[in-house]
């Protein structure tokens, strides 16, 4: 009887003592978690890998863009002095703002070739793509739509904005290409390298917009097969549009080709207009219209 109780006894004591052993082992491994961003000892966010709760609070998102053309979130004295027909492209979404913290950010994954925030600025990509999406579908623009009325907004194709040669020995990647193809899986869209540059340019950072729009004056052109990879992409499209025909009567004869380009930054805009140019330029080939809509990870 007392070697069965104590026995008993003994079981429940290592019981006791392996889960505040397990509880200690969790708080300890939490506390020793190191953000990469800020080099703090904090519980890591769920959603954005590798960074801490406070550094993933403040990204500056832009959820509701007050530009409706270029996505910035305040007043664009740009946009307001040109129309849509004087832009190649539709429209442009950008994640975050280009605040002090989003400049380090991308300083230490561009220039300073960091590989671990190559993660987090695709994920942040990926949640702007997914606003955009929201904000184009039919049933975004109009609430009262029946569900399965229409189809929901979507890209058909994924290209990005390609660096030079020269850039390219500097850096030893493309990061706009490295988000782009990261965002192409997760949305389960062909990513297609359509462009390439025609001639090396200087840096643009500290241009005027003037200075920006001659410098990127057909400085794009099209890769030697763009054409051959935009027909599939659109006879692609053809084919899911013809499945979609009896639960959306809505669709137009003639479907544009719905191409996203992605750049990291969007500063005048000059840079993705001239590479919507390059590739609009294909649209008496294809037969159809080509609707180019950017993607950046941030609007300065």
């Amino acid at each position: 009887m007392n070697r069965f109780f104590w026995k008993e006894t003994i079981d429940v004591i290592l019981h006791s003592l392996k889960q505040i052993l397990d509880k200690a082992h969790g708080f300890l491994g939490t506390a020793a978690q190191i953000c990469f961003a800020c080099g703090k000892n904090a519980p890591l966010n769920r959603e954005f890998a590798g960074i801490c709760d406070a550094c993933a609070r403040a990204i500056p998102w832009i959820v509701r863009p007050r530009c409706l053309a270029c996505g910035r979130a305040i007043g664009c004295p740009d946009c307001s002095r040109t129309g849509p027909n004087e832009r190649a492209f539709v429209l442009n979404r950008s994640a975050v703002m280009y605040n002090g913290l989003m400049r380090e950010w991308l300083a230490q994954y561009k220039y300073r070739g960091n590989e671990r925030y190559a993660g987090l600025l695709a994920g942040m990509l990926a949640r702007a793509y997914a606003l955009m999406e929201r904000e184009l579908s039919p049933e975004g623009r109009n609430r009262h739509l029946r569900v399965g009325q229409m189809s929901r907004w979507m890209v058909h194709a994924v290209t990005s904005v390609p660096v030079s040669d020269v850039r390219l020995r500097e850096r030893g990647f493309n990061q706009a290409e490295v988000m782009a193809t990261e965002l192409a899986r997760q949305i389960k869209v062909p990513y297609l390298r359509l462009l390439q540059r025609k001639r090396h340019t200087d840096k643009q950072s500290f241009k005027t917009r003037m200075d920006r729009m001659r410098d990127m004056e057909d400085a794009f052109v099209t890769r030697p097969h763009a054409i051959e990879l935009l027909s599939r992409a659109l006879a692609a499209a053809s084919a899911e549009k013809r499945m979609n025909m009896v639960l959306d009567r809505s669709n137009d004869a003639l479907l544009p080709l719905r191409v996203l380009l992605i750049d990291d930054i969007y500063t005048t805009g000059s840079t993705v207009h001239a590479c919507a140019e390059a590739l609009r330029k294909h649209e008496k080939a294809l037969g159809q219209p080509i609707e180019v809509y950017c993607l950046t990870w941030a609007r300065s």
